[in-house]
C-alpha cells in the first residue's frame, strides 16, 4: 500500500516516544504487512460468503 513511511509521521513518533527511528520503521512496516493481510482475509471472507472462491 504505502511505497515508503512518511518521514513527517516517523518523526512525529520518534519525537512524542523517544524511540530510535529504526524501531519506529520498523513497527510501521510491521503494521502496514498486518493491515494488508486482514485485508486479504475480509476480502477472501466475502468472496467465499458469496460462493465465488
Amino acid at each position: 500500500m504505502l511505497d515508503r513511511i512518511n518521514r513527517e509521521l516517523v518523526d512525529f513518533i520518534v519525537a512524542r516516544t523517544g524511540l530510535s527511528r529504526e524501531t519506529v520503521i520498523k513497527v510501521l512496516k510491521a503494521e502496514e504487512a498486518f493491515f494488508e493481510l486482514e485485508v486479504e482475509r475480509a476480502l477472501k471472507g466475502n468472496l467465499s460468503k458469496d460462493g465465488n472462491v
